[in-house]
């Protein structure tokens, strides 16, 4: 679940259905709590001829040495605890990992720092065994008491946003919320190498939970990393990375460094891009001056855009917005004469439902058209209700990024709202500034993109359960907590029926005005960049990256 910066390509995509079952194996209690199949195994298979290949394919040792790219501008925040940005989690991937990471071929768990794991019979205990060889870049061991101590620092801790993805451990939201001691907390190091984790009910999506960069191994010293690369300098505008020689798996990282140098100069990185300075572009290029046009990856991402509305408990106390936005019956006026199908066509993946359509998962039915009378119906009815005059102005107040919504998209949402005699008020708000503004703001309605980090639809809905660490709206409704509790104990497929119903709840509420579905765009050229592949988390572990053959002769270099 991770919160992303606009990326605007020009390019129409359709998205792969890219989901699988966890380790594509179910637990079965007869076959001694393991898999068939391990993920050790998996891996291999899976990786074997990428392997292979890339052997062949790779520059010598003394040609990887720096490995550029080049991201937009904004300060990294390198506490993976606490951040919740895709543009810090690429960097942090290669600073830090935990007992699983996310294959970026097949986007399902993998071990990491763990090699292997049980469960008990009734499946609420977990017993992890972490590698004998895993170290920190400072050449002291990760046992499985440091990984408890990292996990505990997260709880611990109220600016840790994905910290209630914990609440499934015995103890773990008591403690969080200071209504229980550490030691009741359900993660134990009952061997130097083996961690145990006891839950509250079953959850056999646990490993992909633990993917997660905020549940990565975290050292008390910040300057102690447990992934692949260690932080040599931060400089203005630069983050250069070095190899971390303690790294369990170091004899199968290529680069000696990475160098990550920020600039928002279109055309600087256009150019730099087509001289060969750099290797991968993140941040905006002009594509239409790229020598070779091959370099630009564009994909539908795991991840939608949307409205949602704010409560007034997450309002300031001298808020001036009205409260009527708190009754469902007034945003579901809104719903209905929202201008769905002139605002869709500004996208290039419109999207009619909060999550983010998956394998096995119910056809949910969005939202797609207008209906005025509806609407007027509606509001009437509310005002009603709660006593509100119908000459009243209602004001809306939406804060949004800059160049979300054009002056004629604008005008045509006031224009739409106005019969109901509502005032729509707008402020636009920098990229780079918006979300740190979020939880003050006060307004009724607002704008996120949203990518899930995990495949599962629990990294949308998580969003708004009421005692959810990453509930930025308010809302709580104990029928849609209810079901997201069942789902935690159900087999898979009565799992995702009953997520179902969960986000049929928030919609029918009227929490959310789904937008688009995320698409990311990247230059980089696979055919001299190794490891880096296109996936719908648009997820590209440093570890894996290697170069492959030089660039461009220095005949190809175009001057400026």
């Amino acid at each position: 679940m991770i919160k992303q910066f606009k990326k605007y390509c020009a390019a129409l995509l359709c998205a792969a259905c890219f989901l699988n079952p966890v380790f594509s194996q179910e637990y079965d209690p007869e076959h001694n709590h393991d898999y068939e199949l391990t993920p050790e195994e998996l891996l291999e298979l899976e990786n074997a001829e990428q392997n292979a290949a890339s052997q062949k394919e790779k520059l010598p040792q003394e040609l990887q040495q720096n490995f550029i790219i080049v991201e937009s501008v904004r300060v990294h925040e390198l506490n993976p605890q606490i951040t919740n940005y895709s543009s810090d989690s690429q960097l942090l991937s290669g600073l830090y990992e935990g007992l699983f990471t996310t294959s970026p071929v097949s986007l399902e768990p993998q071990y990491a720092i763990a090699k292997e794991f049980k469960i008990s019979r009734d499946k609420k205990r977990w017993s992890i065994t972490l590698r004998e060889d895993a170290r920190f870049s400072n050449g002291e061991k990760i046992t499985a008491e440091a990984v408890r101590d990292s996990w505990l620092r997260m709880l611990a801790n109220p600016a840790s946003p994905y910290s209630s993805l914990l609440d499934i451990v015995r103890g773990a939201e008591a403690f969080r919320t200071g209504q229980g001691n550490y030691d009741e907390v359900g993660i134990y190091a009952t061997a130097e190498n083996v961690l145990s984790i006891y839950l509250n009910n079953p959850a056999n999506y646990l490993p992909k939970i633990l993917c997660h960069t905020a549940f990565s191994v975290t050292h008390s010293n910040p300057e102690v990393y447990s992934g692949a690369y260690e932080l040599e300098i931060v400089a203005d505008r630069k983050y250069i990375l070095r190899k971390n020689p303690y790294y369990w798996d170091k004899d199968n990282v290529t680069l000696e460094r990475i160098t990550f140098v920020q600039s928002d100069n279109v055309d600087d990185n256009t150019f730099y891009y087509n001289t060969g300075a750099v290797d991968w572009v993140t941040g905006q290029v002009n594509q239409s001056k790229l020598l070779d046009p091959s370099a630009i990856q564009i994909s539908a991402t795991f991840g939608t855009g949307y409205l949602y509305f704010k409560m007034s408990s997450r309002k300031p106390a001298d808020s001036k917005c009205s409260r009527v936005w708190d009754y469902p019956e007034f945003r579901n006026a809104v719903l209905e004469a929202f201008p769905w199908n002139s605002i869709h066509k500004k996208y290039l993946i419109p999207a009619t439902t909060l999550v983010y359509p998956l394998s096995g998962y119910p056809q949910i039915d969005g939202f797609d058209y207008t209906d005025e009378i509806e609407a007027s119906l509606k509001m009437k009815d509310a005002r009603a209700k709660y006593g509100i005059s119908q000459e009243e102005v209602i004001p809306l107040v939406m804060h949004v990024f800059e160049n979300e919504f054009s002056e004629e998209d604008e005008k045509l949402l006031s224009e739409a709202f106005a019969p109901l005699g509502v005032e729509l008020v707008i402020k636009t708000v920098p990229s780079y500034l918006y979300y740190s503004t979020v939880a003050a703001a006060d307004a009724d309605i607002l704008v996120t993109s949203w990518i899930g980090d995990f495949a599962d639809p629990l990294a949308f809905l998580e969003l708004f359960r009421g005692a959810s660490t990453m509930n930025e709206s308010g809302w709580k409704n104990e029928k849609f907590d209810s079901l997201l509790d069942q789902a935690a104990t159900a087999g898979e497929a009565d799992r995702l029926n009953l997520l179902g119903q969960a986000e049929n709840i928030l919609l029918d509420e009227g929490m959310v005005l789904p937008l688009y579905r995320s698409v990311s765009s990247n230059i980089v050229d696979l055919k001299e960049v190794g490891g880096w592949y296109v996936n719908a988390f648009d997820l590209h572990p440093l570890k894996n990256l290697y170069k492959k053959q030089p660039k461009y002769n220095s005949e190809n270099i175009v001057k400026k």
